[in-house]
Parts: C-alpha cells; sequence; structure tokens
C-alpha cells in the first residue's frame, strides 16, 4: 500500500509539472509579458522597466519575459511560481509605440505599480510572490483583444491602464472583459459609474461639499456662484448648491462664463448685487489667476463677501503668481492637510528611492502605485475572482493612498478634501466653525466735510486667515 501511494504521489508531481510547463510555455508564446518581483535591495536602473519585451538581464532584476526565451532557460522554480493555490496577480495594459514623454510617463507608473508589489508582498506573506503582467497595446488592438479574452487562464484579478478610456472602453467591450479596471488617465464626461474606474482628473465632489459644510458651521447662511462652464467647474457648482442648501443655506444666484473668458465683471457684478455672505469660485486653475485679481478691483470683499474657492486655488503655481492680496483669506479645500504628509507617502518615497536609486520624478509613479493599491487592497478584503474584487474595490472607504485619503464611489476615485484658509501664498488651519476675519481700516473722510462722522463703521479691505490677527 505504501508503496502504492508513493508512486501515486510521484506520479501527480510529475503530472503537475509538465502541465506547468506547458502553461508557461504557452505564455511565452502568446507574447505577453510578465513582470516577476524583485526585493527593495537589489537595485534596478529605471530604464530595466521597458514597454518593449526584452531578455532576462539579471537574475535579481524585474525580469519581462521576451517572446524568444529558450525553453532551456526556464527553470522549475520559475514553472512553480505560476501555479499556486492563490497568486496575487494583476494586469496592465501600456501603450508600446508612443512619444517618448508618454513612453516615460507610462514607465513611471509601472514604477510606481513595482512599489505597491513590494510593499504588498512583504505585507502578506501568506500570499505567493504577486505579479504583473503587461500587455503592450501597439497598433494590432484586435491582437490585445485576442489576448485578453484569455486572461483567466493567468487568474488576473484587475487591469489597470494609462490609455485613454475610449480606447480602454473598445478594448473592454469587444473582449468581453469582466474584469475591473482602473485607467490612470483622464475621464471623460461621458464616464459610465459601472464601467471604469478612473482616479485622476474625475470631477470630485469632495471639495464642494467640504467648503459648504465650512460655510454654514461658521454661520454664513447666503451664498453666490461665480463658474465656468466647463464640465468640471460646473459639476463643483452644482454640488456645493446642492450641500449648501440641504443644510440650510440660500443660493442667492448662480452666474457661469464660458471657457477661455478673461473678463468677469458682468458675472461679479451680479453676484455682488446680492450682497451675499459668500462668493463660491470654483474655477479652473488657469482662471484663478484672472479672477483673484478682478474679485477685489470690483470690490467685492470691501463689502465683506467671503471668497470660497475649490483646491486649484490652494495649488503651489497658482499661489507663486498671484499676489496675496487677491488670496489671502480665501477659504478653500484640497486633497491634502495643512502640514502633513501622509504616511503612505512616505512610505512610497523610501521604497521607491530604494528601489531605483533616485529621486520621486513626479506624481506619475504616485498614480501607478495608487491604483495597484487599490486592487491590492481589494485582495486583502477578501477578494479572489474578479467580480468580488469589483465589490471589493466599492467598499473601499479612506484608504490612506500617496496621492490621498482614498474611496471609491459610483465608479470614481475620491480623495478626502481638508479645508484651509490661505495667507501669504500658504495653507492655515482653520476650524470647522471658523471665518476668515474681516481686516478693518479707518473709514474714508466724508468729502464734503473732510471728517470722519462718530458713527462711521470701519471699513472692510478684504480679509486674513483668523491666526494671522496679532
Amino acid at each position: 500500500m505504501e508503496q502504492l501511494i508513493h508512486h501515486y504521489s510521484y506520479w501527480r508531481a510529475w503530472t503537475r509539472l509538465v502541465s506547468r510547463f506547458f502553461c508557461f510555455m504557452w505564455l511565452v508564446i502568446s507574447g505577453c509579458s510578465m513582470v516577476s518581483h524583485q526585493g527593495p535591495n537589489e537595485n534596478v536602473e529605471p530604464s530595466d522597466i521597458s514597454l518593449q519585451a526584452k531578455e532576462k538581464a539579471d537574475v535579481n532584476s524585474i525580469e519581462i519575459v521576451s517572446e524568444n526565451v529558450e525553453p532551456s532557460e526556464l527553470t522549475v522554480d520559475s514553472i512553480f511560481v505560476l501555479d499556486s493555490e492563490f497568486v496575487p496577480s494583476i494586469g496592465a495594459i501600456v501603450p508600446e509605440f508612443a512619444s517618448p514623454r508618454v513612453i516615460e510617463t507610462t514607465n513611471e507608473i509601472l514604477e510606481g505599480i513595482r512599489v505597491a508589489l513590494d510593499i504588498f508582498e512583504k505585507s502578506n506573506k501568506g500570499f505567493r510572490k504577486p505579479e504583473l503582467v503587461v500587455l503592450p497595446a501597439g497598433d494590432d488592438i484586435d491582437r490585445v483583444i485576442t489576448k485578453l479574452k484569455e486572461l483567466p487562464e493567468w487568474q488576473i484579478l484587475g487591469l489597470l491602464t494609462p490609455l485613454q478610456e475610449s480606447l480602454v472602453r473598445r478594448i473592454s467591450e469587444q473582449a468581453g472583459l469582466t474584469i475591473p479596471i482602473i485607467s490612470l488617465a483622464p475621464a471623460s464626461a461621458e464616464h459610465s459609474p459601472q464601467d471604469i474606474i478612473s482616479i485622476v482628473d474625475v470631477a470630485d465632489p469632495s471639495a464642494s461639499k467640504a467648503l459648504a459644510q465650512q460655510a454654514i458651521s461658521s454661520g454664513l447662511s447666503t451664498a453666490a456662484i461665480v463658474h465656468s462652464r466647463e464640465v468640471g467647474s460646473t459639476f463643483e457648482a452644482e454640488v456645493f448648491a446642492e450641500i449648501f442648501r440641504e443644510l440650510g443655506g440660500t443660493i442667492l444666484g448662480s452666474f457661469d462664463y464660458p471657457a477661455g473668458a478673461t473678463f468677469f465683471e458682468d458675472e461679479l457684478r451680479s453676484a455682488e448685487a446680492l450682497l451675499p455672505d459668500v462668493l463660491f469660485l470654483p474655477v479652473p486653475k488657469q482662471d484663478v489667476e484672472l479672477v483673484a485679481p478682478q474679485v477685489t478691483f470690483f470690490g467685492l470683499d470691501s463689502l465683506g463677501i467671503r471668497v470660497f474657492g475649490t483646491a486649484a486655488w490652494s495649488q503651489d503655481e497658482v499661489l507663486e503668481v498671484v499676489d496675496t492680496r487677491h488670496t489671502n483669506g480665501v477659504v478653500t479645500a484640497s486633497p491634502y492637510p495643512v502640514d502633513e504628509v501622509f504616511p503612505a507617502h512616505l512610505k512610497f518615497v523610501e521604497v521607491y528611492e530604494d528601489l531605483f536609486q533616485r529621486s520621486l520624478p513626479g506624481l506619475s509613479p504616485s498614480l501607478g502605485f495608487d491604483a495597484a493599491s487599490l486592487l491590492f487592497k481589494g485582495i486583502e478584503m477578501g477578494a479572489r475572482t474578479n467580480e468580488e474584487l469589483g465589490e471589493a474595490l466599492n467598499r473601499i472607504i479612506d484608504f490612506p493612498g500617496t496621492t490621498g485619503i482614498l474611496s471609491v464611489e459610483d465608479g470614481k476615485v475620491l480623495r478626502k478634501h481638508f479645508v484651509a484658509c490661505l495667507q501669504d501664498r500658504r495653507k492655515t488651519r482653520i476650524s470647522p466653525i471658523e471665518q476668515a476675519q474681516p481686516i478693518l481700516m479707518p473709514p474714508l473722510p466724508d468729502p464734503e466735510t473732510d471728517s470722519i462722522p462718530e458713527d462711521a463703521p470701519d471699513r472692510i479691505m478684504g480679509f486674513r486667515c483668523s491666526q494671522s490677527i496679532q
């Protein structure tokens, strides 16, 4: 009996080995790229991550399996890694032929994914090594679609891609995919909540909600809105109005201007005539430099009207070029808290610099990291199938990413926004019940008598954050 069991075990092991070998050979022939993982202390130059399939350069480097790999190069260990009880595998559809800048950005996204692989592996010792299948999307989209139809064979749970949403939707529909997809490209105006989860440049309601709550909690009960007709600006204006009304406030009027406008007298004068407590300006970044000086030029702040603006107002490149007279006292909201750095970002930078031996080049690696980390978070929540991962992603709330505190809602990645007050090109803390304080100056003399009446109130000359009051 023991001899029979021994022969059976030997036969079963041999069968599994042969099966895995042919599975691996099928992957190689299919032309896709399998990225294996590397530890943080095994240094790799950024050029080691390429969209082109290439030979294995080093035993310890990232390996993108070439279509020309000979069977003799395969090892028993590499075969066994491909087949286990559960391998946390994700995929990435990336551009193969594009401008140097697009290729550079894509490589940086892949670097961010690489960091997510590293951190996930070290935090989840119970899993096998996480894997990334890279599918280059060249001129032959049909070839990519054919490979995507075979994805279940690789047990890939989710996909990431920087390709344009329209192209991704075409690929997904023709391939009949049911795999969750996180897009790193700007979402279109027709973005479908049940289609592709977008992590960048989505109209985010969080800033408008936070600012409406701030206004009401600090006793400001009436508001006027001036906004661009651009989709994002209009969306933020509508969200603010809805939440402001729900909380008991009154929207006295809303005025829009065409995209690309440079002069806003009509809209600002119309808002001024209503004498609201708040002027809400959810304008695009490129418009802040033009709108802010006109608010003070037409004297809206001298009437005691407080200015609220969304995240564009607090961006460094905006604050550097706009005179502080036009931004001091503005209440704004952004995904980044005042004078704080997210722990997840610090960890990300530490691992990134250790892996690639260079400083973080920009935002692209961070977006790649956050997108991959959301997929891995779904796996940590228990997802083992595409359907389970899709459900898990939509349950993620307040996930600590490197680009913010992330939540997934209706097919969008939203970032928690923090309210702040702008002062001398810096964001300062403001409590939920605080207001920016008016700057009071003595009243002007009466032009006829050249004297100041005894009961004349002080003039309001703009606002400043309460922390600035001596």
